[in-house]
């Protein structure tokens, strides 16, 4: 995603660039000169100003966007929002102020079908995923959907968060998430090995820190995926 970013940036008007190198009063004028421009995109993947302030950490940028009263929840090409690129870049300042703004954590792109929460998880970037989280529970997510449901939101191939950061091997975020209710023993869908839990994936992914915290929350290494595998043998 990084890359394509920059590519699709450097191919378009002076506006992305400038708000990728943080070039805030360039940013202004320019606006100043031809407001319409807020509302414009990359030609192919269809990131706006707003998904490149956010993916840069570009805070400043960011702020003077929102206050413009740009669409915190506007989607390029994969549906994918400014926070979930914020999520995955790990953009902490500029997750909390587009969370602040109104963006949406429900949201799910169209290519895995993945949320801000599951960029987080995947990525390893616990102080977004704990800010996502504490927004979950004073939000009207809590109402509509319920905290626990949200804590364990799947993708299209069935992965919760918890799934995404055992496999990924980032063990700060598999605690903050068992911390938060994750179930430690949900079951895939398609992903990958059919019907793998978190310590399936910690155990095919060698992570013995994702391990240990798995199973001290009552991982059952007995239990056996799609393909009669328990995660004992794998470790």
């Amino acid at each position: 995603m990084g890359q394509g970013l920059s590519c699709a940036v450097n191919q378009e008007n002076g506006l992305f660039g400038a708000v990728q190198g943080g070039n805030l009063e360039i940013v202004k004028v320019m606006l100043e000169r031809d407001p319409s421009l807020l509302h414009e995109s990359t030609v192919y993947d269809h990131y706006s100003a707003l998904h490149i302030a956010a993916a840069n950490g570009q805070i400043e940028i960011l702020s003077m966007l929102l206050a413009r009263s740009v669409n915190p929840n506007v989607v390029n090409r994969q549906k994918q929002t400014p926070l979930m690129l914020a999520a995955m870049r790990g953009k902490i300042t500029c997750v909390k102020k587009l969370i602040e703004a109104g963006a949406d954590i429900l949201m799910f792109d169209s290519g895995n079908e993945r949320t801000c929460l599951h960029y987080a998880a995947y990525y390893g970037h616990s102080d977004c995923l704990q800010a996502i989280l504490s927004a979950a529970q004073s939000s009207s997510v809590a109402v509509s959907w319920g905290y626990a449901r949200f804590v364990n939101i799947r993708d299209r191939k069935g992965a919760t968060p918890l799934h995404l950061a055992a496999r990924q091997r980032q063990p700060e975020c598999v605690h903050i998430l068992l911390d938060n209710g994750a179930l430690v023993c949900a079951s895939t869908g398609r992903n990958g090995f059919r019907g793998s839990t978190p310590l399936h994936l910690a155990a095919r992914g060698g992570s013995l820190d994702c391990i240990r915290k798995l199973l001290a929350w009552g991982a059952d290494r007995r239990q056996r995926d799609a393909s009669g595998y328990g995660s004992s043998l794998l470790i």
